[in-house]
């Protein structure tokens, strides 16, 4: 990940934190929640420590949010420089929703799922008159 998307990613984190503790979270409730050590939460977030995958879930599943916002929105870039989705390449896993919902799509995702939509639908038309009149004759 560029450093850049990491700093932007911890910025939202912070961003979160500080939502949390507006809502009357403690930090130590934060920090045991996340399976941290207590004094850890601020050196996570400034960088200090590394920044894990389950601390990600960890502050997801404390704000009730997926965590896929924290990339969305942390991550612009890499997001952005996406040419396909995981399932693209490896399907669906078993005992998954088969397609992701327009809200789970970022704006360009969803443009151009709305182009090669377009498109398909454009080159069926302009064949299907070409069958058409040949079956007249």
């Amino acid at each position: 990940m560029a450093d850049k998307d990491l700093q932007k990613l911890r910025q939202v984190l912070r961003e979160a934190v500080a939502a949390a503790k507006a809502s009357r979270m403690q930090v130590r409730e934060m920090e045991r929640e996340l399976g941290i050590g207590h004094g850890s939460l601020y050196r996570l977030l400034d960088g200090d420590l590394d920044l894990r995958v389950r601390h990600l879930l960890g502050f997801a599943r404390l704000l009730g949010i997926p965590p896929t916002d924290f990339f969305e929105l942390g991550c612009p870039n890499a997001m952005s420089g996406a040419k396909r989705r995981l399932a693209d390449w490896i399907g669906q896993p078993s005992g998954q929703a088969a397609a992701p919902t327009a809200a789970s799509l970022s704006l360009e995702q969803l443009k151009e799922l709305i182009r090669s939509t377009v498109r398909e639908e454009l080159e069926q038309q302009s064949a299907t008159p070409e069958r058409s009149r040949r079956s007249r004759r």
